[in-house]
């Protein structure tokens, strides 16, 4: 008899009721952690992620704590190099763009060909937002600073609201220290969060053992090369947009390679690429169409290049969640867990379905794979 035909006796709904309690109990746990969690929850996916690196390393450097640091470094000094460079050139461009919209609204030809082009509503909409202190604020090179500061405020929450100001920042790059600090030590004892079988009661080690290992195969056939499409994606989409001289082209290329982690998310991008180009057109007088044509270009471009290079060669056959349900389970983890819930989204999901296809559904998740 297979477990989707047991009986529902008197005891199996109470120890599903108890099951489903201690469910909800433990999401409610994580939900009020979330913001304490989040940087414990980044490291263990980077760990994850940059774990084959690391291996590879420790076959050249024997002592694994010595191999983990020489990967990391070989990683974070070249990435940190380049954040730094990103970070002014993002401030140098919100500058720019803040002094477009101040263009297009004070300057008289300007405000009169945008009126021409844009409806009465929106560019009424336009100008209350070029006029906004807080917009103003953002548009310029503070707003970089802006950014660390909220980044400051996930990170490390506790400590962002007892100080203030640029100190804020400091606490920003102290969020970032406490997650590479979490990353070493998790890459350093990785073999022995493997050996977690040994810690199991024997009596549930096969079927737990069985249903993580359903899990971890489902996740290394999804995230892994999903992380590097859109890591392509994203540096795609920059070079695109710089190219045509849109404004804030790193920014916006890199915001839509993280929104590629999810299929087809990255359409969104297209509302404020446009609301560049026209702004940066409209200021400049340069030809409207022609701004919007360049967007589109790069968009159809990168998508071809996804489409047919990208996904045949790196990704295969559709794997892991169908995008729909990726759409969902960032709905509602999102809802439940905040910015926790997130990043947590989708390994999440793979293992709720995981669970309910092996102990409800009764089928083999590794062969018959998510796809519903």
């Amino acid at each position: 008899m297979s477990q989707s035909d047991t009986p529902y006796t008197f005891d199996r709904v109470v120890r599903l009721v108890l099951a489903g309690t201690s469910l909800w109990l433990t999401v409610l746990l994580l939900s009020s952690l979330s913001e304490v969690l989040l940087p414990f929850a980044v490291a263990l996916t980077l760990a994850y992620l940059l774990n084959p690196l690391v291996e590879l390393t420790g076959k050249i450097i024997k002592n694994r704590m010595a191999a983990v640091l020489v990967t990391l470094t070989v990683i974070i000094v070249p990435a940190g190099k380049l954040l730094w460079v990103a970070l002014r050139m993002v401030g140098s461009e919100l500058s720019h763009i803040g002094q477009l919209l101040a263009i297009l609204v004070n300057d008289s030809a300007a405000a009169k060909r945008a009126a021409e082009y844009l409806p009465a509503d929106l560019w009424k909409f336009v100008t209350d937002l070029a006029k906004n202190d807080d917009v103003r604020s953002f548009l310029s090179e503070a707003g970089v600073t802006d950014m660390l500061q909220t980044l400051a405020h996930k990170a490390v929450p506790g400590i962002v609201n007892l100080v203030s100001g640029s100190a804020q920042v400091l606490v920003a790059f102290a969020g970032i220290f406490v997650i590479i600090l979490y990353l070493v030590f998790l890459l350093a004892d990785y073999d022995k969060l493997r050996s977690w079988r040994s810690q199991l009661p024997e009596k549930y080690r096969d079927r737990v053992s069985s249903f993580i290992d359903e899990f971890t195969h489902i996740s290394n056939r999804y995230f892994r090369t999903q992380a590097f499409i859109a890591l392509i994606i994203g540096c795609l989409f920059s070079t695109g947009f710089l190219i045509i001289g849109l404004p804030l082209a790193i920014l916006l290329g890199l915001l839509i390679g993280v929104l590629n982690m999810v299929p087809y998310l990255q359409i969104a991008g297209l509302i404020p690429a446009f609301l560049f180009a026209g702004v940066s057109a409209l200021a400049t007088g340069t030809s409207l169409w022609a701004g919007f044509a360049g967007v589109a270009a790069v968009f159809v471009v990168v998508q071809i290049i996804q489409d047919a290079v990208l996904v045949p060669k790196l990704q295969g056959e559709s794997l892991g969640l169908s995008p729909w349900m990726i759409l969902l389970s960032l709905s509602v983890w999102g809802k439940l867990l905040g910015f926790l819930g997130l990043v947590m989204a989708l390994p999440l999901s793979c293992m709720a379905l995981a669970l309910y296809r092996q102990y409800v559904a009764g089928r083999d998740v590794i062969k018959k794979g998510l796809q519903p």
